[in-house]
């Protein structure tokens, strides 16, 4: 017993704060992968809202982040009125702990903090998250574990949803030379159900990587979710995206994407990409300076060209973001 004891003494090391700079909630999706195929074709690309404004701001200690979003909805009078929306984020350290609060235009609170490093043989990450609102009538967080070894990272997290209802998330991902298995599962402690169970796994080059992945959709009992097939390749600075699904619960059940992130020079990049059904989906970004970055789009179906001229007041939806770095 006494071995046991040794092999998992617990003890903090320097706060986090000494480690890395002040960092947000982890960036950890349970339900994801993080996979380059996702990334390369969702980032930069038209923006949902008519106009989106992102901010950022970091300095030695903190950073400030946020986003407004400006849009024009047909009401029951089929009258076109504003529609927005806000949000800020801040992120501090509090003796030694990275602090975390969010707050939205709709009341919504979020408040995250970790409790440091600790070692049990390797580096761990504790986290713990409490969501609210202005009113303080509803509340619902979790407490999470982060493991990252050489070759296996770890998640766990319980979640305490609204009405208490307690669910135990669990991700691992295993690194084996071009090789990579990664498996997550959720439970339901209260119905003793699985909600979630995806896999994939990936086989990487140094410009190239084929992707097989799993995600689930029932979430009361095992069945055949979502099947995906992609890879990704990158040639002189730019990448190439081609990504096919599966869905068995669907009318249609077979669909596919191609889409290119091409880099025209240091300040300006190009995405475009096209599914099985003809919508091409064009979006550039360019960066003024490093403060600030523009980003436009748009998306036309090629057998019906009209659908470019949408019911919006402006076609093209576009986005700003601002940067500033305090000393």
């Amino acid at each position: 017993m006494a071995t046991t004891t040794s092999n998992f003494n617990i003890s903090q090391t320097l706060p986090i704060s000494k480690l890395t700079r002040p960092v947000g909630a982890p960036k950890v999706r349970f339900n994801q992968f993080g996979l380059d195929y996702g990334r390369l074709l969702t980032d930069d690309y038209t923006q949902k809202k008519l106009l989106t404004v992102k901010y950022n701001g970091k300095g030695s200690s903190f950073i400030v982040n946020g986003k407004g979003t400006l849009d024009f909805k047909l009401g029951t009078d089929k009258v076109e009125r504003p529609v927005t929306s806000s949000e800020v984020k801040i992120i501090t350290n509090v003796e030694g702990r990275n602090v975390e609060a969010k707050f939205d235009n709709r009341g919504g609170i979020r408040v995250w903090g970790n409790f440091g490093t600790y070692t049990i043989g390797r580096p761990l990450i504790v986290t713990a998250k409490v969501k609210t609102n202005n009113a303080f009538n509803a509340l619902s967080g979790n407490l999470a574990v982060e493991y990252q070894g050489g070759q296996t990272s770890l998640f766990a997290r319980l979640d305490l949803k609204d009405g208490n209802v307690p669910y135990f998330s669990e991700k691992t991902i295993l690194n084996y030379n071009q090789f990579q298995l990664g498996y997550a599962a959720k439970l339901n402690l209260q119905a003793y159900t699985v909600s979630r169970y995806n896999l994939f796994l990936a086989y990487r080059e140094r410009d190239f990587s084929i992707v097989a992945e799993h995600s689930s959709r029932n979430k009361t009992k095992f069945e055949l979710g979502k099947l995906i097939l992609a890879a990704t390749y990158r040639r002189a600075g730019n990448d190439y995206v081609l990504k096919g699904s599966y869905r068995p619960y669907k009318v249609e059940q077979y669909r596919f994407k191609v889409g290119t992130v091409a880099n025209v020079n240091r300040d300006t990049t190009v995405r475009a990409k096209i599914n099985n059904n003809t919508k091409l989906t064009l979006s550039t970004r360019y960066r003024y300076n490093s403060n600030l970055s523009v980003v436009a789009g748009t998306q036309v179906n090629l057998l019906n060209p009209s659908t470019l001229v949408t019911n919006k007041t402006i076609p093209i939806p576009f986005g700003i973001t601002a940067e500033f770095n305090y000393a």
